[in-house]
């Protein structure tokens, strides 16, 4: 009976550990990108202790708020690519109507958190907010790049 525990034992750490592993590196990678976000922005934007503890809240709220909006977005592409070709016009039309509604309540989201941002933070320091968020999406990319070239080599 205790050689069948241990070889089910076994074979259940075998098959679940390296799934296990992968949702581990991939928490880790997230909190690795969470932490240069956080540092760019601080960085370029400037923010003093004062402000960030104003700042930070609402930035995670906006982020949030994106993010359910984007994973809306994604859900909805992919359904209409694997129903695609089964489509008709008016479907077709109902989609695409869609995703500019999507990307109409994007905008309002900006709209909403530049103005929010303007409360917690001086004006030049929102402007400087929106470029540092481009510039930690060019250092993300320039790292995946970096990335798979060590893999593919």
């Amino acid at each position: 009976m205790k050689k069948y525990s241990f070889s089910f034992l076994g074979f259940i750490l075998f098959t679940f550990l390296p799934l296990f592993l992968k949702a581990q590196d991939f928490n880790q990678r997230k909190a690795d990108i969470e932490a240069l976000k956080v540092s760019i922005i601080t960085t370029k934007v400037g923010l003093t202790a004062d402000e960030g503890k104003i700042f930070w809240p609402v930035y995670n709220e906006y982020q949030a708020e994106k993010q359910r909006l984007m994973k809306e977005r994604r859900q909805k592409i992919v359904q209409a690519r694997m129903n695609a070709d089964n489509l008709s016009d008016k479907e077709v039309e109902e989609l695409i109507q869609n995703d500019f509604a999507i990307q109409q309540r994007e905008l309002d989201i900006e709209k909403k958190y530049y103005d929010r941002f303007k409360k917690v933070i001086p004006l030049k320091k929102v402007a400087k907010l929106y470029m540092a968020e481009e510039q930690f999406k060019r250092e993300l990319l320039k790292r995946l790049r970096n990335q798979q070239g060590q893999t593919t080599d």
